[in-house]
């Protein structure tokens, strides 16, 4: 598997958002959370 460094602008209030519904503590691990979880249940055909 090849690692990707992605970078993005996000407001405050939708970062702080996704932390407290992905019970992560770190922005880093919440939007990885947030990609898995939607690429998990968006792509089943």
């Amino acid at each position: 598997m090849k690692i990707v460094h992605v970078q993005s602008v996000l407001p405050q209030e939708d970062v702080v958002a996704l932390k407290v519904k992905t019970g992560e503590t770190s922005i880093k691990e919440a939007i990885s959370k947030a990609v898995y979880h939607y690429l998990k249940c968006h792509t089943q055909v």
